[in-house]
């Protein structure tokens, strides 16, 4: 049984190599650990001779509107004791007051990064998983079998996401799961690809009795 197990692995590899250089990609991590191709990465629920080819987060731009508010509120405190309307107050209570409110912007700051770098979507090469992290308690994982999608697509439009090049990526399945999205990733279009690559690979494979 390991050697088959070790056989029917070369060839799952393989099959997967061979559909990256298809579409003229390789194993690399790009846009800041956003995009990555055969990350040799694992995940809790990864079944035998299941390898994740895609690891896709949102394109880091997008937290572009957090990290500008995290910023806002660490020089709040200092704007306003510039304008010295907070003369009256002692000096004890101002520091506990910037104390609490720095320790709510570094909350804030810190929650945002978990949700952005948590939330992934993979795309391995029998299931497509959609992790969604809520809080430090709770996470929603969506499954969709590759054998049960349908085409799926993208929606990009838009300045910044033709220029930076990211979008939504979209796929409709026949299981109980009615969708599952990839939201602003980069490079949907090869995301698609690759997606509808392999699950024409997987039908191949299980007409053949693999």
């Amino acid at each position: 049984m390991p050697d088959v197990y070790q056989a029917t692995g070369k060839q799952s590899s393989a099959v997967i190599d061979q559909i990256l250089a298809d579409t003229g990609e390789k194993p690399r991590k790009a846009v800041l650990g956003a995009y990555c191709v055969y990350p040799g990465a694992k995940f809790v629920t990864q079944q035998q001779d299941e390898h994740i080819v895609l690891l896709l987060r949102a394109h880091p731009i997008t937290n572009v509107g957090w990290l500008l508010v995290s910023l806002g509120m660490l020089l709040l405190p200092s704007l306003l004791l510039s304008t010295g309307m907070f003369a009256a107050v002692p000096g004890k209570f101002i520091w506990v007051g910037q104390l609490v409110w720095y320790v709510m912007a570094f909350i804030y700051a810190f929650e945002k990064f978990l949700f952005w770098y948590y939330s992934v979507f993979l795309v391995t090469n029998e299931r497509l998983v959609d992790i969604d992290f809520k809080n430090l308690l709770y996470r929603e994982i969506t499954y969709g079998n590759l054998d049960h999608i349908e085409e799926p697509e993208m929606i990009t439009g838009g300045f910044i996401r033709s220029l930076v090049d990211f979008g939504d990526v979209y796929v409709t399945t026949a299981s109980k799961t009615p969708s599952l999205e990839a939201l602003a990733v980069p490079y949907p279009e090869k995301v698609v690809d690759i997606i509808s690559r392999l699950s024409e690979e997987l039908e191949k494979r299980k007409e053949r009795g693999r």
